[in-house]
């Protein structure tokens, strides 16, 4: 593209255009990744927690578990923190009669860590 914009103005009007483009691709992969951390007894996925003490199950999935939980076996209900690009995720379930949410369903590129994790915290 930067190239075809170069062919009509003049090259560093092509480069300039390459940078920007640069620029704001990086910004949108780091603004808008899913930040995943288990602190204080709670986790946390984005801006959103769950008491560690309420959960009671992690479950990591595979490729074909996860496909299927985001599609014809997926609860609109759910909270999802899931990204088209990561094939894997970690189901948690709860035990919270206040939460519209019957579990949440995070996007992770090592799913049995983070199943790990949460359960040696919880």
């Amino acid at each position: 593209m930067a190239s075809s914009i170069g062919a009509v103005f003049d090259q560093i009007v092509a480069v300039i255009f390459f940078l920007l483009l640069l620029s704001i691709a990086t910004f949108s992969v780091f603004k808008f990744s899913t930040v995943i951390r288990v602190k204080d007894n709670k986790l946390f996925v984005n801006k959103a927690n769950l008491p560690l003490n309420i959960i009671t199950e992690t479950k990591a999935l595979n490729v074909k578990q996860t496909r299927r939980i985001r599609g014809v076996g997926a609860d609109p209900k759910c909270f999802s923190a899931t990204s088209p690009f990561i094939k894997t995720a970690v189901k948690i379930e709860f035990d919270d009669p206040k939460d519209p949410h019957p579990y949440w369903l995070i996007s992770s590129k090592r799913p049995e860590e983070l199943s790990q994790v949460i359960e040696k915290n919880r």
